[in-house]
This record gives C-alpha cells, structure tokens and sequence, in this order.
C-alpha cells in the first residue's frame, strides 16, 4: 500500500509540476498575444499616420503640378505676347511728348517713297514705314504736327491717321484656364 501511496504522491507532484509549466507556459504564450497586439496596434496607428502624410503629400503635389502647369502656360503666353509686340510693325515711336490738357492721342503711320520735290534732297533713313504717336487737339494739328516734322516734298508721305484707340490690359483678355478646369482634365494623379 505503501508503495502504491508513494506512486500516486510521485504522480500528483508530477502532475504538479506539469501543470505548474503549464500553466506558466499560457502565461507566457498570455504576455506574448498582449505583445503582439500592442505591436499590431502600434504598426497600424503609424501606417494610418504614414497614409495621411502620404495623401496629404499627394494633394499637395498635385497642387505645385496645377500651379506649375498653369505658370508655364501663362508663361509661353507672355512669352508669345511679347514676341508678337516686338515684332517691327507693332512698334509705336513717340513723335513728341508736348501736349495739351485738351489734346488726343494720334496714332499715325508715316512711309519713305513719296514724291520728291525739285529742290529737295530725298529721305535718307534706315526705315521704309513707321508708326508714330504724337498729341494735338484734332485731325488737322495731328497733321501739321506730322508735315514739319516730315515734309511730303522730302519723299515722306502719311498713310494713316487716327485717334489711338482706348485698348484693354492683355492680362484681361486672356482666357486662362481655371485651377478647377485645369484639375477636372489633368485628374488626379
């Protein structure tokens, strides 16, 4: 009997023991799922952070692409603007710059190939056509003004005479393309 005592006392500290570990190893395997979790917890928290950075890094990119683009294009058009005032016909040289409370501005366009008169030398100047803007109060000191300054006998001759005309900045007449425009076609990148 003794002996079968002292199995069963050996076999409950056994199973003491193994319950012992047990019990300790779902402790530990407790500690590691609240580790895991905490972690699980933590990576989402920051690649919820890192997505919103990134979206707002995205809107944000695409927004210097809109402002970007919409320079360059306001660019070449200045650009284009520019070329097309430089060219030689569009050129305006002032006649003069006296001028009355009460006088208009003239736009007048004065050419080398007119008549020449007997006594007269002809017009030695490097141009062939020129527009001038000159001040008087009518069509007749316009002209006047004109005739001193280019006689008809020295082989000038004006082609066209008239009031400058009132013109609006080229900035408001352009047709730029909105921002929301230019965002509904480029689409979101």
């Amino acid at each position: 009997m003794m002996a079968l005592l002292l199995s069963l006392l050996a076999v409950a500290v056994t199973v003491g023991i193994m319950g012992e570990r047990a019990w300790s190893r779902v402790r530990q395997a407790k500690v590691r799922r609240r580790q895991a979790v905490t972690r699980r917890r933590d990576q989402n928290e920051r690649i919820r952070r890192l997505a919103r950075a990134t979206y707002a890094m995205k809107q944000q990119r695409r927004h210097i692409l809109l402002t970007l683009e919409t320079l360059q294009d306001e660019s070449a058009r200045l650009e284009q603007e520019a070329k097309r005032l430089s060219r030689p016909e569009n050129r305006i040289f002032v006649l003069e710059e006296r001028r009355n409370p009460t006088d208009s501005a003239w736009i007048a366009t004065v050419e080398v190939g007119g008549t020449v008169a007997d006594n007269a030398l002809p017009a030695a100047v490097p141009w062939q056509r020129r527009r001038f803007l000159l001040w008087a109060a009518d069509d007749t000191g316009a002209r006047g003004r004109l005739e001193r300054r280019f006689p008809h006998g020295s082989g000038f001759r004006i082609t066209h005479l008239a009031l400058r005309p009132v013109t609006m900045p080229a900035a408001s007449r352009a047709t730029l393309e909105t921002r929301a425009a230019k965002a509904a076609r480029v689409g979101a990148p």
